[in-house]
Order: C-alpha cells, then sequence, then structure tokens
C-alpha cells in the first residue's frame, strides 16, 4: 500500500469509536425549508406514512398542523401520542409528552417544529433537547426546521429580513443528523399558497405577506437554505472520501480563534465563526481573557450567555488570566496552532490608543487576522462604557478626603510665613501621592482638585483669587492632576490586580485543601464532609452529594455530610443528570424549574455521582462560578474514583491470593491421589475385575481418574506451560482417539460422524484435539439420557476448521451458554458425579491452539459445541493410479 494512502490509524480509531456511538443511537432525519408554508410538515408526514406500509412501528409525537386540512389528513391511520397538558399562571398548555415516548418506545417518532421552545414545567426548556434525548435512547426521530432557526444563521436572517429570531437551534444538532432534506419549492409558488390561505388564515396572511413573506426577504432564504444544504453535502462529501481513503482535491489544516468579551457584539462574532469552520470543514476556538477588572452582574451575564452559545454551537471554549487581551490571545493561537482570529470591527478608537484588532494584526506574525462587522444583540444596547466598581466605603473617602485637606491646608497657613507657598505646593502634592496609595480613583482625584484650589485661592499671590501670573505656578497647578491621575490610575490598577489574584489564590487554596481533605483522611466519611464544608464556605451555598453504589447504582439517599436534602422532585433531576451525563437544574436548559443545579462527578472512566449546589436565591449561576463548581465536581470524582480502585486492588489481592491458595492445594490433593490411584487400578486389572463390588470399584477408580487428570490438566493451563506440537492429522483417526479415550461411557449412546469425503490432512495438535473431543463427548453422553445419539460434524471454510459435537438432550439452560465454560459450573438439575471442569479445559485448550470454542441451544433440540480454529495448514495426500 502507497505510504500516502496508508490510512490513519488515530483516524481509523475515532471513525470506530464514532460509528459505535451511533450504532447505540437513533437515527435523526431533518426536513429542512426556508420558511412557514414550503410542506415541511407534509413531506414528513407523507414519509412516515412510507415507513408504516414498511411495517414500522411509528409514533406520531407533536404534529402542528395548522389547520391544513390536507395535512391533517396524512395522521388518519397513524397512533397519535395524546399532549401532555401543563398548567402555567391560570392557562392549560399542551406539550409534547417524552416520558410517555419513552415507556411506549417505538422505532420511529414524528417531532414537528424542532426549535420549539417548551412551556415552563417541561423537562427541557427546548424540544430539541427532547429529541436529543430520544435519538440517545435508540429511536428514531423525523423533524421538520427552518433556515432561519438555525443558531449559526441567524444573524444573516435578522440584516436579510429584520426580524431576530429568539427560537434556534445550535448548530450541533444537525451535524448529528442522519440525513438533511431540503423541501423547496420556488418563491412564486410559495406566495400563490400564502394568497390562498394555505400558510397562514385571514389578517395573519395579509400581515405576513407585507412583513417577513416579502418576496425579496423569501428569495434571500431560499438562497440561504440551499447554500446551507450544498455544504451539509460538502461535508458529507468528504467524510466519505476520508472513509474511502480517497485523496481530496483538497485539504484544509485551519483552526479558527475568536476572542470574546461581555460585548453585546459576542453571540454575532461567535456566530460568524461557526460558520466560517462549518464552511471550511474545521475545528474552531472561543477565548475568553479574564483581567484583573470585576465584571457587573449585566456583563457576568451577557458573558455566560456568549460562551454557553459557543459550546452548544460545538465550539471549544478557552479561558485564559492576562491583563493584556491581544498578548494573550495571541499566546493562545500559538500555543493552539491557530490559523486565523476572528476579532470584531472596531468602532472609532482615540488616535492615540490602538484597536484590538490593530494590535492583534501588529503582532499576528503568519497567524491570519480576520476583521469582521458583528452585530449587536437584539434588544441591547451598544457597548456601554464600562464602569469602574465603587468601593463600598466611598462616602467616607470623600470625607476623608475633606478632612485631609482642610488639616493641611489649616497647618501650611500657620507655617507659609516661614516655609514660602512653594513648599505648600509640595505637601499638598506629597498628600495627593499617599493617598493614591490608599484610595479609589475618584477621590484621589477629587484629593487633587481640592489641593490646587485651595493652595490657588489661599497661597498662591495675590491670595484669596484665583489668579496665577508666573509659568511655574500654572506648571505645579497642572503637576496635581498628572500626578493624581497617574498614581490613581496606577494603584486602582495595581489594586484590581490584586483582589483578582486574592480571588484566584483563594479559589486554588479552597481547591487544594478540599482535595486533601478528600484524599488524604483516614476516614471516606470526615474526609467528604470536610471536602463539603469547604464548597459551601467558598460559594456560599449550600450543597448535596449522592454517590454511587458498588453495583454502579445511584444512591437513593444524599450523602450525611450535605448540607441540604433534596425534595423528593429533585430526585428526577438527580437520576437525568447521572444517566446523561449532563449538568441539570437550576440556570441551566434542562428542567430549570428545580431547587439546585446538579453536575455529574464523572472522570474519564466512570462516573462516580452526583453534586448539587444552591445558591442563594438572588445569585446567578455565571461562568466562572459554574467552571469553579466543575472544577469541584472533578476533583470530588477523581477522589472517589481513587477509592474505588482502592476498594478494587484490596479485592484483587485478596482474589489472587484465594487463588494461588487454590491452585496449590488442588495441586498438591491431586499429586498426593495420583499414586494410591495407580496402585488401585494396577490392583483390580491383576484381579481381573471379577468378583462381588469389584465393577463398581473400578468404575468409581476411573471416574476419580479423571477427576484427577482434569486438576492436572487445568493446573497445566493456567500455569501457561501448555504449547501446541503442530503435526499433519487425519480428523477420521483424531475422532477415533478421542472415542477411544471416554470408553464406556458411549456404549448406550449412538455416534454420527459427518465428514467431507474429500476432508484433506490438517496441521494441528492431535493430542489437544483428541482431548478437546473426548471432554465435549464425555460431556454429551453424562448430561443426556441413554439412548440419545450424539452427531459429530466438521469442515473447512477456506483456511478455517470448524468442528461441532451435538448431542439430543434437553440442551443448556438460558443465560448458561457462556457460564458452562466457567471452573466448578454445574447447571442445576444435572447428574452428579462431575466436576465441572471438563469444558473449561476444552476451552483452555482450544485458545492455546488459537481457536474458539462456543456453546449454544440447537434449533432441533439438545446442545451443541462448535470449535473454531483459523489459519488451520491442510494438505491433500496425491491420488494413487492403479
Amino acid at each position: 500500500m502507497n505510504d500516502d494512502n496508508r490510512p490513519d490509524p488515530d483516524d481509523l480509531l475515532v471513525e470506530l469509536q464514532r460509528d459505535e456511538v451511533k450504532s447505540k443511537q437513533g437515527r435523526l432525519f431533518i426536513f429542512l425549508g426556508m420558511c412557514p408554508g414550503v410542506g415541511k410538515t407534509y413531506a414528513m408526514l407523507q414519509a412516515a406514512r412510507q415507513r408504516v406500509a414498511e411495517g414500522v412501528d411509528v409514533l406520531a409525537g407533536v404534529i402542528e398542523t395548522h389547520g391544513r386540512a390536507e395535512t391533517a389528513a396524512l395522521l388518519e391511520g397513524m397512533r397519535v401520542l395524546p399532549r401532555r397538558q401543563l398548567e402555567h399562571r391560570g392557562f392549560t398548555l399542551d406539550e409534547f409528552d417524552i416520558d410517555a415516548v419513552l415507556v411506549k418506545k417505538p422505532r420511529l417518532v414524528l417531532v414537528d417544529e424542532l426549535a420549539h421552545t417548551n412551556a415552563p414545567g417541561s423537562r427541557h426548556s427546548k424540544r430539541y433537547q427532547d429529541v436529543l434525548e430520544l435519538i440517545e435512547s435508540g429511536i428514531d426521530v423525523y423533524t421538520t426546521l427552518n433556515v432561519q432557526h438555525i443558531e449559526s444563521q441567524v444573524d444573516i436572517v435578522r440584516q436579510i429580513s429584520g426580524v431576530a429570531v429568539t427560537e434556534t437551534v445550535p448548530d450541533s444538532i444537525l451535524d448529528l443528523a442522519h440525513e438533511i432534506q431540503l423541501i423547496d419549492l420556488s418563491v412564486e409558488k410559495l406566495l400563490e399558497r400564502m394568497a390562498d390561505g394555505k400558510v397562514y388564515l385571514g389578517e395573519r396572511a395579509e400581515l405576513a405577506i407585507s412583513n417577513f413573506f416579502k418576496e425579496g426577504n423569501l428569495t434571500a432564504l431560499r438562497e440561504l437554505a440551499l447554500r446551507f444544504t450544498a455544504e451539509q453535502v460538502d461535508r458529507d462529501l468528504e467524510d466519505i472520501r476520508r472513509l474511502k481513503r480517497v485523496s481530496s482535491p483538497w485539504k484544509t489544516n485551519a483552526r479558527l480563534m475568536v476572542g470574546v468579551g461581555p460585548s453585546p457584539y459576542a453571540e454575532s462574532l461567535i456566530r460568524w465563526t461557526r460558520r466560517a469552520a462549518a464552511r471550511l470543514n474545521c475545528p474552531w476556538l472561543v477565548v475568553w481573557v479574564e483581567s484583573s477588572r470585576v465584571l457587573t452582574a449585566t456583563e457576568q451575564e451577557r458573558l455566560t450567555r456568549s460562551l454557553g452559545l459557543a459550546r452548544k454551537l460545538g465550539g471549544e471554549v478557552v479561558s485564559v488570566t492576562g491583563e493584556n487581551v491581544s498578548i494573550a490571545l495571541l499566546q493562545v493561537a500559538r500555543e493552539r496552532n491557530v490559523t486565523q482570529i476572528v476579532v470584531g470591527k472596531p468602532d472609532k478608537q482615540p488616535f492615540w490608543r490602538k484597536s484590538l484588532a490593530d494590535q492583534l494584526i501588529l503582532g499576528s506574525g503568519d497567524i491570519d487576522v480576520c476583521v469582521v462587522r458583528p452585530l449587536a444583540a437584539p434588544g441591547k444596547d451598544t457597548v456601554s462604557s464600562l464602569r469602574e466598581p465603587v468601593s463600598a466605603s466611598t462616602i467616607a473617602e470623600f470625607s476623608w478626603v475633606l478632612v485631609s485637606v482642610f488639616t493641611i491646608a489649616s497647618l501650611c497657613w500657620s507655617l507659609v510665613g516661614y516655609t514660602g507657598y512653594m513648599f505648600v505646593a509640595l505637601v499638598f502634592l506629597l498628600a495627593v501621592v499617599l493617598a493614591a496609595l490608599r484610595l479609589s480613583r475618584g477621590p484621589v482625584l477629587a484629593m487633587a482638585t481640592l489641593s490646587a484650589v485651595c493652595w490657588n485661592f489661599f497661597f498662591i499671590p495675590p491670595i484669596f483669587t484665583f489668579h496665577i501670573g508666573k509659568p511655574e505656578d500654572w506648571i505645579m497647578f497642572g503637576m496635581f492632576f498628572i500626578v493624581a491621575l497617574s498614581m490613581g490610575s496606577l494603584t486602582h490598577r495595581l489594586r484590581l490586580r490584586e483582589m483578582a489574584e486574592r480571588r484566584r489564590a483563594r479559589l486554588t487554596d479552597a481547591l487544594l485543601r478540599m482535595t486533601q481533605s478528600a484524599a488524604l483522611s483516614a476516614e471516606r466519611e470526615k474526609g467528604l464532609e470536610t471536602a463539603l464544608r469547604v464548597i459551601d464556605e467558598t460559594l456560599h451555598a449550600r450543597t448535596a452529594l449522592v454517590v454511587r453504589r458498588a453495583d454502579r447504582s445511584l444512591d437513593t439517599q444524599a450523602h450525611p455530610a450535605s448540607s441540604f436534602d433534596p425534595p423528593a422532585k429533585e430526585w428526577g433531576v438527580v437520576a437525568w443528570t447521572h444517566n446523561h451525563k449532563q449538568t441539570a437544574g437550576r440556570d441551566t436548559d434542562t428542567l430549570p424549574d428545580s431547587f439546585a443545579t446538579w453536575f455529574p462527578l464523572q472522570t474519564a472512566t466512570s462516573m462516580m455521582g452526583v453534586l448539587g449546589v444552591r445558591l442563594e436565591e438572588e445569585t446567578r449561576l455565571d461562568f466562572t462560578t459554574r467552571e469553579t463548581i466543575a472544577a469541584f465536581a472533578l476533583q470530588l470524582a477523581l477522589v472517589l474514583e481513587k477509592e474505588h480502585f482502592i476498594q478494587a486492588i484490596h479485592q484483587a489481592e485478596i482474589l489472587t491470593k484465594s487463588e494461588n491458595l487454590r491452585r496449590a492445594l488442588l495441586d498438591n490433593v491431586s499429586h498426593e491421589l495420583k499414586t494410591p490411584l495407580a496402585v488401585i487400578q494396577a490392583a483390580l486389572d491383576g484381579t481381573g475385575r471379577e468378583g462381588p463390588f469389584l465393577g463398581e470399584m473400578a468404575t468409581a477408580a476411573g471416574r476419580l481418574q479423571r477427576v484427577v487428570d482434569g486438576l492436572l490438566e487445568m493446573n497445566r493451563l493456567e500455569s501457561g506451560a501448555l504449547h501446541p506440537s503442530l503435526d499433519w492429522c487425519d480428523l477420521h483417526e483424531i475422532i477415533a482417539t478421542a472415542r477411544d479415550a471416554v470408553g464406556t461411557a458411549l456404549q448406550t449412546h449412538p455416534v454420527s460422524i459427518h465428514l467431507p469425503d474429500d476432508l484433506p490432512l490438517v496441521r494441528l495438535d492431535p493430542v489437544l484435539f483428541a482431548q478437546c473431543l473426548a471432554n465435549l463427548l464425555h460431556n454429551g453422553a453424562a448430561h443426556t439420557p441413554p439412548g440419545t445419539p450424539i452427531k459429530i460434524s466438521a469442515g473447512l471454510d477456506g483456511s478455517n476448521l470448524h468442528l461441532a459435537v451435538r448431542d439430543h438432550g434437553p440442551g443448556l439452560p438460558p443465560g448458561a451458554e457462556i457460564r458452562v465454560f466457567e471452573k466448578f459450573f454445574r447447571a442445576e438439575n444435572t447428574p452428579t458425579g462431575g466436576t465441572g471442569l471438563g469444558l473449561a479445559i476444552v476451552r483452555g485448550l482450544v485458545r492455546a491452539m488459537d481457536g474458539e470454542v462456543v456453546a449454544r441451544n440447537a434449533p432441533g433440540g439438545g446442545a451443541e459445541f462448535a470449535i473454531s480454529l483459523p489459519g488451520v495448514e491442510t494438505f491433500h495426500e496425491p491420488a494413487v493410479t492403479p
């Protein structure tokens, strides 16, 4: 194979993992249109009726006919799911009943209007989240969607129509779709349908035609739908090319990055980057640079919404710290091998200050910088001036300024005759510098102003006037403001940075204390109690911990160290979080009316439980708090996983010691029994086995001999001392040897042999293979009534040798097909006398020959054991001519 066309092992592994996930999930079929009225629901129902005709179990989950008779007619004869009724503010609302669908478990469910917002009280806030849960449960879904509801297309639709779409679906949902079918209709046909009242009725139709359904808008939306579908087809074609190892006509190693902050333009920039990444079929990341400046509540909410949008659209969110945004962005870009940085087009900037886009362009080097004009979020103002946080003691600081200026002026008034008025200016200036070290920027500037005015009015000749005659006095007067502004800004920035570092240090210290208390505590329960107390103190919240049991099921009670006990209705949220491994509850899109927010305790290998956090009623779960709780949850999960591994290792050590002891005991017993058995067998042979009880003694000695031989053979297998010795063999001879080894056990069972006439010689270990066959024959004779036949069949499939032994007894009990090969396993109601080692020895011997053996119930009754040996060499003896 050419090295250029050799498949990448990493790509193969990713493809296998993706196929494995898809095989367990249902399939999503999306009927996409440019706007309402093109026939999406009608086409979906037609496709569903065809599936019904094919015998598929189809359930109409929620269908919006909008009063269209031809659409409603397609529902006739279908199973229609009753709507779930929810009470909200005195009104009864009908909603899609996802729980009923999960109980009925149809093969295919129809869910109209994917972008629909569910009524309050529903499990999920959006209908597409219901669809995701159905797919994860293995149910296929047919759904409909308009292009204006796709999250990455919202800004373009707003530019086209002037309408801000609020009900959106993240692009990642469309990436999961098995098939996207475009329902296309010409603009003229759609306007005709509007005029005929087939889309909207009465005044609503006239209003739609005069606003959204203008010909220009519809033409642009149709082009948008066609282009979006074409991009999806291109990505599917690239996947097919990659799967079939076909060299693509072009390759892209692009990686996009966009920097966002608490700006109303951030969401538009994220959508633009998502669209560009989809066209290039490349990964993209969103970077938030956290500085020392404290965000207001509005800015925190805006930032949380933007980063949540990035995650919904499939982007990777990266958070870094730094005071210079451009330097931090460029550092992340170089570390993550970014090829293009997306930044918003700046508004007017002062001539002495470079915009963020200019700074990125100057320092980007070989990284491309794409400057785009974003749109502000609907309903939001443009970027407002960012106010610095106001200290709680502002009034006290201004009062201190007044008292200080009055005190300094009074003291200097008595000394001005000795020192001159320039000395007074230096005293005032020194006071301003000292104040800047303690006070905020506003009080420092006020003190500088008051000091300059006092010095001018009371000390500069002529006194009691504001006249300044000397240039050096003007310079000193201006120095008050220069020093105040520079020192105030510098100390204020240092103070904010110190506060930010203290906040980060506090969180880091809390995370360290929580980890140490949970991981290093001698008693697990006390360690978890201390860890939860640290989380409560750090977040000023209450927590509840629900830990996984040993059988991997979730506990039905919160951990005793929890600071709140979840109400009864919260346990549904807890179970959902544990089963779906996603955050749910308050301030999320899943069960947002919950009492608390629940985070999964998930590691790379296992799910260890659920952590619930209940913040104060007025507190919102912003981005920083969410990331902090996620860090706490991860550390708790790792600690619990470590405890689980320690217990597993301890159990494994006990089992290993027990197994070694058992093996040594059996080995010693079997060797100690071997010599006395040989003496007994010799004595019986010497007597000719004639006389009373001698026959029974010979039978018992033979059975005991088989037990000893089985124990010795099992020890050989487990010690790894068994190595096949290959030789050319005739299967007829091996079968004869095995029948002789079984002896009198086969006397009451006729044995039929079915081998091809042209079966060649095969190269394998005749002793091991004969022993496998003997054990299978003895097993068939021991577990079937006398007189029932046993059938031996064999054949070659290429280089694979297949041999089967079938009896005509009662067969295998349900679930015993795999357990019969376990050591010492004996099914219920089996005859006494066996040791349960025969079939275990068969599996060990077959595996020693690189083969496999399986057990199953034969279609006509009885049990069948099939041996498969791959890669067997064969030899056809030359025909002998007379």
